[in-house]
């Protein structure tokens, strides 16, 4: 059922019966799953949005949840995200889109032939132009791809593939990103993602270090969130618009209640309980230690 943000009309389609109570309109549509929203994405996002704005069209993202490995057979299971949902959601809406459709990918879906999706789902929405990346496919065992999709659109929707997009010969895509992650190489990430990799937290508590005009906090991760390698990182933290520098500390037990420890400098305090942004800017340390708080304590950023 569709719903409405600020700027973006939000639709939820968990069946292809529902289709019908979304209320099309001729639209310019970008497809993909778009984990991470990296650069690649990006830019298949802001073609369709020049596609659209040229054409007097709605601009249009369709997107999938959960990840497809949930539902498929495959070698690596997705189980955590680059951007969950919530996240992916106000990407697109800083993007300009003007109308999201999120599918729900199920059995049933997963099992739906390469014709039924494009009946469906793109002429059934009224898609007057795709845009999607040059390895997209659709359908039963992704029997669809661009190629295809270029024939079957004839006479009802345009096509536009957008190529690979690589950084030192390496395509740019979500699971490369996460392979950086694994590595704690998070200041290669901005190569990739266009920014350093960002994460939303609760901060759920406070106390003064022994440093000048520093505070030790513990904060509670969206457990959604695909998390770097354990060890010692410094961060940013951005707190109405303005980023602070720190340090924080990821260990293996991170990875399961997803509470961390760290340190901010330059704030007086951040309110116990508020949701903030935190940035990963670089690893200083590639193993957890012991004593993270008595380090935390004594440093000076």
């Amino acid at each position: 059922m569709p719903t409405r943000g600020e700027w973006m009309e939000v639709v939820y389609i968990n069946n292809s019966k529902v289709l019908a109570e979304c209320k099309p309109e001729p639209c310019v549509m970008a497809v993909g799953f778009f984990d991470g929203v990296h650069l690649g994405h990006k830019k298949i996002i802001e073609k369709a949005k020049e596609i659209a704005q040229v054409k007097k069209l709605t601009f249009a993202v369709m997107t999938f949840f959960p990840h497809p490995s949930q539902v498929i057979e495959t070698d690596r299971k997705v189980i955590s995200y680059l951007s969950p949902l919530p996240s992916k959601m106000e990407i697109f809406s800083q993007l300009g889109v003007e109308k999201l459709y999120i599918v729900k990918f199920d059995k049933n879906f997963s099992e739906l032939s390469d014709q039924d999706f494009v009946n469906q789902y793109l002429k059934g929405l009224m898609c007057k132009h795709v845009v999607a990346g040059f390895d997209f496919t659709y359908g039963f065992k992704g029997k669809g791809n661009m190629e295809k999709l270029k024939n079957v659109g004839t006479g009802f929707f345009d096509v536009t593939t957008i190529p690979k997009i690589q950084y030192k010969q390496e395509k740019i895509s979500s699971s490369m990103i996460r392979k950086l992650l694994e590595s704690g190489l998070v200041n290669e990430i901005p190569h990739y993602l266009g920014d350093y990799y960002r994460v939303s937290c609760l901060v759920k508590s406070m106390e003064r270090g022994d440093a000048d005009n520093n505070f030790i906090f513990k904060a509670q991760i969206d457990h959604d969130y695909f998390l770097p390698k354990p060890g010692i990182y410094k961060i940013q933290i951005n707190l109405n618009e303005t980023f602070y520098n720190g340090l924080c500390h990821i260990t293996n037990k991170t990875l399961k209640p997803y509470l961390f420890e760290g340190v901010i400098d330059g704030l007086d305090r951040i309110a116990e309980k508020n949701n903030v942004q935190l940035r990963f800017i670089e690893q200083l340390l590639d193993r957890p230690v012991a004593a993270a708080y008595d380090l935390f304590s004594r440093t000076v950023i």
